[in-house]
Parts: C-alpha cells; sequence; structure tokens
C-alpha cells in the first residue's frame, strides 16, 4: 500500500513539475497519471509526439501511440498529414500504402484523380492498365460521360481517341454499343449521327431500317417520319429512286398513288410528277400511251403535244409518217409543197439521203430524178445556190478530188455544176 501511493506521489510530481505550481505540459493535455500503459504520457513521449501534438493526433482520429507509430513509418509525420489522408478515404497507413503502389505519394494528386472520377486505388489501378496514366486524360473522358475502363479500350479498339468521342457525344451518342451501332450502319461521322437524330430518329436500330429501306439520308427519312409515314410507306418508292417525300406527295396529287403505278412511268424515263403532267398536257393521259409514241422515236413531251394536236393524233395515224423520216407535223407540209403528199412519197426521198423538205426542193432546180440525185449524194456533191448568179444554182462538192476522165466544169441544159 505504501508503496502504491509513493509511485502515485512521484507521477504527481513529474506531471507537476518540482515547484508544485503549474500543471505541466501533458497535464494540460489532460493525462493525470492514471492512463494505462500503452496510453501513457510515457508512451506518446518515446514515438516524439509532443504535448500540443497529442490533441491533434487524438482530434485526427489517431487514438493511440501505435498508430501514430503506423502513420509515421508510411511519412505522415504530423497529424494535419495524417488527417488529410484520412478525409479522402485513406484511414489508415495500409490504404495509403494502395495509392503509393500506384505511384500517388500525396494528398493533393489523391485529390485530382478523385475529382476525375477514382474512387479507390483498384479504380486507378484499372484505368492505368489500359494507358490512363494522368488524371488529366482520365478528366477528359469522364467529362463526356465515359467513366469505365472497359467502354474508354472498346472505344480505342475502333480507333477513336477523346477528341473523336467528344463529337461523338455532343452529337448524342450516349454509349460504346450506341456509337458501334451507327459504325455498323456506315454513319462514320458523328455530324451525320446529329442528322439522324435531329431528324426525328433517335436510335441507330430506327435509323437502321431507313437505310435498309433504300433511304440513307437522314432528311428524306426525317420528311417521312414529319408527314406521319412508315418506313412501310417509302420502301416501295424509294424503290424506284423516288425517296423524297415532297416529291411522292406530287405523284399522288396527280392521282398516282402507288409506287407501282409510277414505275410505269419512271421505266420510260419520265421520272419526275413535272414530266408526267408536261406529256398528260400533251394528251398523252397513261404510260401505255406514252410507250407506244417513245417506241415511234417520239421521245419529248413537246413534240408528242404536236402530234396529238394535229390531224395525226394518235400512234397509229402517225405512224406512216414517222416511219418515214417526218419528225413533227409541221414538216408534212413543207414535203407537200415540193409534191411529197404521202409517207411513201416522203419515204421515197429519205431513202436516197434528203431527210429535209428544203433540201428536196434544192434539188429539184436541177433534176426530178431521185436517181441522179441519188447518185451525186453518194458522189458528195450537195445542192448550195451561186451567189454571183442568184438565177443559177450550183452543184459542189468543197472536199472531192476531180478523176482523171472528168472535166472540172461541165454545162447541161443551162445549169453550171461545179466539182471542186
Amino acid at each position: 500500500m505504501k508503496k502504491t501511493l509513493f509511485s502515485a506521489a512521484v507521477v504527481a510530481l513529474l506531471l507537476t513539475g518540482c515547484g508544485g505550481g503549474a500543471p505541466s505540459p501533458w497535464q494540460k493535455a489532460g493525462f493525470d497519471g492514471t492512463e494505462a500503459p500503452n496510453q501513457s504520457w510515457e508512451k506518446w513521449e518515446s514515438i516524439d509526439v509532443e504535448p500540443k501534438d497529442y490533441k491533434r493526433w487524438r482530434a485526427a482520429g489517431v487514438k493511440t501511440p501505435k498508430e501514430v507509430s503506423a502513420w509515421k513509418k508510411i511519412g505522415a509525420k504530423k497529424p494535419t498529414i495524417a488527417y488529410a489522408w484520412i478525409k479522402l478515404g485513406a484511414d489508415t497507413p495500409a490504404k495509403v500504402k494502395e495509392w503509393t503502389k500506384q505511384g500517388v505519394h500525396n494528398t493533393k494528386d489523391v485529390k485530382k484523380w478523385q475529382r476525375a472520377g477514382v474512387k479507390t486505388p483498384a479504380d486507378l489501378l484499372a484505368w492505368k492498365n489500359i494507358g490512363i496514366d494522368h488524371p488529366e486524360d482520365l478528366a477528359k473522358w469522364t467529362k463526356v460521360g465515359i467513366t469505365k475502363p472497359a467502354d474508354v479500350s472498346s472505344w480505342k479498339k475502333l480507333g477513336f481517341d477523346i477528341n473523336d468521342i467528344e463529337a461523338w457525344k455532343k452529337a448524342g451518342v450516349k454509349s460504346f454499343d450506341e456509337g458501334k451501332a451507327w459504325l455498323k450502319l456506315h454513319v462514320k461521322h458523328p455530324k451525320r449521327v446529329k442528322e439522324w437524330k435531329d431528324a426525328g430518329i433517335l436510335t441507330p436500330q430506327e435509323a437502321g431500317e431507313w437505310i435498309h429501306a433504300g433511304i440513307p439520308l437522314a432528311k428524306i427519312a426525317g420528311e417521312w417520319k414529319k408527314a406521319g409515314k412508315t418506313v412501310k410507306d417509302a420502301a416501295p418508292w424509294a424503290k424506284i429512286s423516288q425517296m423524297r417525300y415532297p416529291i411522292v406527295h406530287q405523284w399522288q396529287a396527280m392521282g398516282i398513288t402507288s409506287a407501282e403505278e409510277a414505275s410505269k412511268w419512271v421505266k420510260l424515263g419520265i421520272s419526275s410528277p413535272s414530266q408526267v403532267q408536261a406529256w398528260k398536257e400533251a394528251k398523252v393521259a397513261t404510260p401505255q400511251l406514252a410507250s407506244q409514241w417513245r417506241e415511234l422515236g417520239v421521245t419529248k413531251s413537246s413534240v408528242a403535244k404536236e402530234w396529238t394536236h394535229s390531224p395525226y393524233n394518235t400512234p397509229a395515224k402517225a405512224a406512216p409518217w414517222l416511219n418515214a423520216g417526218v419528225n413533227t407535223p409541221s414538216e408534212i407540209s413543207g414535203w407537200k409543197s415540193v409534191g411529197a403528199k404521202t409517207p411513201n412519197q416522203i419515204n421515197a426521198w429519205t431513202k436516197i439521203g434528203v431527210v429535209y423538205p428544203k433540201d428536196a426542193k434544192a434539188w429539184l432546180q436541177f433534176t426530178s430524178s431521185k436517181s441522179k440525185i441519188k447518185k451525186w449524194i453518194e458522189e458528195g456533191y450537195v445542192p448550195e445556190v451561186d451567189k454571183s448568179k442568184k438565177s443559177q444554182p450550183v452543184i459542189q462538192q468543197p472536199t472531192a478530188v476531180p478523176s482523171n476522165d472528168s472535166n472540172q466544169t461541165q454545162k447541161k441544159s443551162g445549169l453550171t455544176i461545179n466539182k471542186i
């Protein structure tokens, strides 16, 4: 009993100082000498903790000398340093070591990684395994919503870097799987993706339906969708290259309500509603009738209109004239002026190479014999008027070379025939 009292007195003396007046720094820190041995002030002093830091370590959550020793061994010599790690979630020296194994040795760098989205050292290892070694690089990925290493790796395998991904994200692509789906549709630029989304077609799956139906442009697909039409409505028109809904609407306004009916016109080369309208105004109301005219060589609606507004207003009536080489009804009167009043008579001229009434008229100034005219034509002659003798026609062959047995100038029936 006496020994115990003596020991307590010694401790009290050490705590209060030899003079006994003011309390010692350890007393001010809260020690009264009754602490357990592993928590005694002597134990704290043995690990170089001064009384002023004792409370700071305790406030930081480090309660025992043993714990302080562990923190100091990893370089946290002051309670403020340990507290900085603890606030970041590394509340034990072992957890701090996990960060340092990944090359992060101070809380400032931990904060940078955490702001970039890394919560644990294990997370950091996963990012470093795919080549993301700096928090600034990671921040670029997380900023565009890509927060998993596997997703970054997937994008990189497609050949995209962060700058590409940022553009894809701005275009509304929310995930790697969505981006991959767009690429499978050969939509390889984010600008094109945005065009589809702006057209109200928000997913690659829906865009794929339009593309596979033969409508590869977002603007055109959007026109159909805005009009309340479906891919099923558009597909038959796309097959005949009439993809735009406003044009299809023009077909329908003309009473041509099906792609099948429109295709009959398109196959004739009459591929727009305005062209069809021109043929209808020419009194050619059906593709079947248009086909008959085109088989006769009448390929323009303006020419067809001349025929349908003439006495020869059907393919059957016009056929003999067209087969004789007459291009338009107005030419018939020209032929009649030179005595060719029937298709057969016109055909007699066209067979020898005289295809216009004016040419026939010129030849008739020389002879009415078609056999002679044919011979002259075969020899390369053409009829021309001699301007020096207005009343005297001549025959000239500008490129012909005279034969040895012919004269350069011949006179016959008062006509001069020059062979140059």
